[in-house]
């Protein structure tokens, strides 16, 4: 490995002699096993060139702040140092002198990232001033691929329109006979989370004066004599559905990732890495693309939830202005298909390839008429057969399982929404917010003059459902903290032994877990009729209850160990969101129906042991019988929304349980 940096660095600093020596000395950091980025050995300074890298996943943030901690103890040492003696006439030397504006002699040592090291060697530099601020960026080629690939962006950039919001400033060129480099100004910022604020640099980039047809544009033609057999289908299809259709015309980065921009504010922003840069691209393409690369690479994303993000981000009000003023309005859905076949077989990227390749198979079969044939690529890696029953089997059914469970309760995040302040929210909606008071109220009041040992937990629910159908989940959850502690504190004011603090609490926090959750199924059901309108016909790919024996087996232990706790615990705990999780556990791994037929066993086994606990005998009375359709009707109406979800959100298009 040494000898390979080492290479690379003779060639950055090639001269003909060593007039005025400058030694260098750095510490080579790998990723993934392969170089990454030389630091100099000043932890300091280590830590102004760590600016070179934004690291996007948890555990790169962890390792990019440990990493001028590491520099000051003996783990420095698990750390290859490079040690080089350039020459200050040099003509890369003379030229990082010239952009800092220091003697050549002075030049700090400069933190190396490493793009790639052999057939298309990139470097980039990050040089710091003489008070050792981060003041310049360059970005080297060293071979002929490398250099290729920088003389194109330089070019590119020196063509960048003035005054574009996001646009980089060429600084200075450089071409010697060992490399090709540029330099620019470096840029303060953080990388973005999610897209707050890039609509207004996608609006800026547009053309509005450039009307043209779509299939025309270079791009497109390019597009059409590399996708493969695999999607020629699926090509044909889209190329139909776009033929004849004109857009507006836009500046296109090709590679608009957080990764390659940074961000002060949304009007202070800039983006990097123009290699893939075109002043008539397609508009929609690097929105699209920062979308589902970072749920895909960055966040890594399942296939199912990276195409959630992409349809909560077409859908939303801020891009559906966008696409009204590129002229796109009408084949956003085509458009973004054609983005990803790009994607595959145009850009193939060494990462990512297999799921963008997955995620176009589901977009296209839930968007297109027909289905496309499956690519190649987007096959999963074949794995051994295992037998039906088997400790195997049974993890991968438990790990499908959770991952479903995990998808009801995820919702997209790149895709950027203004919340309204509280005070506008209960302006628009105060009127169903009395509504819903005074109901609250009723209910309170009635549950207060009656038996005891009554339940009126679905008034409390439907309550607040209608306002978080009605006003949205924040009111609807804010009513749904406030009725869960309503409950309890009526029941604690007629009996005494309702009055512990832990029994209080305690089912206060079931009645708020039951009643958010009915909150947010409703509003995510609410939410779907305004984003689906490619319903797939009934429930799709249904699995066998007996594909799941594992599934099924967890929650009939989970369902008997609540049925123990509950019985020898306090008569006067309340149990049901627990017996309630097996239903729905059956519910998201099978059908509707082994749903409800666990609802009726999970309520006869909560209303008999309520009559075995309770000092009064009334199991054969009208208490039974009530609060037995009480708690079955809570727990058919979360199922019957778990179904709705399930039928209609792109989360769950996929529900077959590949155990071979």
């Amino acid at each position: 490995m040494s000898k390979a940096v080492q290479d690379t660095i003779q060639a950055l600093f090639a001269s003909q002699g060593k007039t005025q020596p400058v030694d260098f000395e750095w510490r080579l950091a790998c990723r993934h096993g392969r170089p990454f980025m030389l630091l100099p050995v000043d932890p300091k300074v280590a830590r102004t060139g760590l600016n070179l890298y934004l690291a996007q996943r948890w555990q790169a943030k962890i390792w990019r702040r440990s990493l001028p901690w590491m520099f000051r103890t003996p783990l420095a040492g698990f750390f290859e140092p490079i040690r080089f003696q350039a020459d200050a006439s040099a003509e890369i030397i003379q030229f990082m002198a010239r952009q800092v504006d220091i003697a050549a002699e002075c030049v700090f040592p400069a933190a190396i990232k490493i793009s790639e090291i052999g057939s298309s060697s990139r470097l980039v530099l990050l040089l710091c001033d003489e008070s050792g601020r981060p003041a310049c960026v360059i970005k080297a080629g060293l071979n002929p691929n490398g250099r290729m690939a920088t003389d194109k962006e330089a070019d590119f950039l020196a063509q960048l329109p003035a005054g574009k919001l996001g646009g980089v400033r060429l600084t200075g060129r450089i071409s010697t006979p060992t490399l090709s480099a540029f330099s620019m100004d470096y840029f303060p910022g953080a990388s973005p989370h999610d897209d707050a604020g890039l609509e207004h640099l996608f609006h800026d980039w547009l053309n509005p004066d450039e009307v043209i047809l779509l299939e025309s544009l270079p791009v497109w033609h390019g597009l059409s004599a590399a996708v493969g057999a695999s999607h020629l289908k699926a090509w044909r299809q889209i190329n139909l559905a776009l033929a004849g259709k004109t857009i507006h015309t836009t500046l296109y980065h090709g590679d608009f990732t957080p990764w390659n921009v940074r961000v002060v504010s949304s009007r202070n922003l800039q983006a990097f890495d123009w290699e893939r840069g075109d002043r008539h691209g397609i508009p929609g393409w690097d929105w699209f693309h920062f979308t589902v690369q970072t749920a895909i690479l960055a966040r890594r994303h399942s296939v199912e939830r990276a195409a959630a993000e992409v349809e909560e981000l077409i859908h939303s009000m801020r891009f559906k202005k966008y696409a009204a003023a590129a002229g796109i309005a009408g084949i956003v859905e085509p458009l973004l298909l054609a983005y990803l076949l790009n994607h595959v077989w145009v850009t193939k990227p060494s990462e990512g390839c297999r799921k963008t390749a997955a995620l176009f198979d589901l977009l296209a079969a839930h968007w297109l008429k027909k289905p496309p044939i499956p690519a190649v690529a987007a096959l999963p890696a074949p794995v051994e057969p295992c037998p039906a029953v088997s400790w195997v089997a049974a993890g991968r059914q438990l790990a499908f399982a959770a991952r479903q469970w995990r998808d009801l309760f995820w919702e997209p995040s790149l895709n950027f929404r203004l919340q309204a302040s509280w005070r506008k929210e209960f302006q628009a909606h105060w009127f169903i917010l009395l509504i819903t008071i005074f109901l609250l109220a009723v209910i309170a009041t009635a549950q207060f003059y009656t038996t005891l040992h009554l339940t009126f937990l679905p008034f409390y629910v439907f309550t607040c459902a209608l306002l978080a159908w009605k006003a949205g989940r924040r009111l609807g959850a804010l009513l749904a903290a406030v009725a869960a502690v309503v409950a309890p504190l009526v029941v604690a004011a007629r009996d005494v032994d309702f009055r512990v603090p832990e029994v209080v609490l305690w089912n206060a926090t079931m009645r708020f877990i039951i009643l958010q959750m009915c909150v947010l199924f409703v509003d995510r059901i609410h939410k779907q009729r305004q984003i689906v309108h490619h319903r797939p016909a009934g429930d799709s790919q249904p699995v066998k209850l007996s594909e799941n024996w594992a599934v099924v087996l967890a929650s009939a232990t989970f369902l008997a160990i609540i049925g123990v706790l509950d019985y020898i615990t306090n008569p006067h705990l309340i149990f049901l969101p627990l017996y309630l999780f097996p239903c729905m556990m059956l519910k998201l791994v099978s059908n509707l129906r082994w749903g409800i037929t666990a609802a009726l066993i999970a309520t006869a086994i909560a209303t008999w042991v309520e009559c075995l606990t309770n000092q009064i005998n009334y199991h054969l009375t009208e208490i039974f019988a009530w609060n037995f359709s009480m708690r079955l009707s809570v727990c058919l109406l979360v199922l019957f929304l778990l179904h709705r979800i399930r039928k209609e959100n792109i989360l769950f298009r996929n529900r077959k349980l590949n155990l071979n």
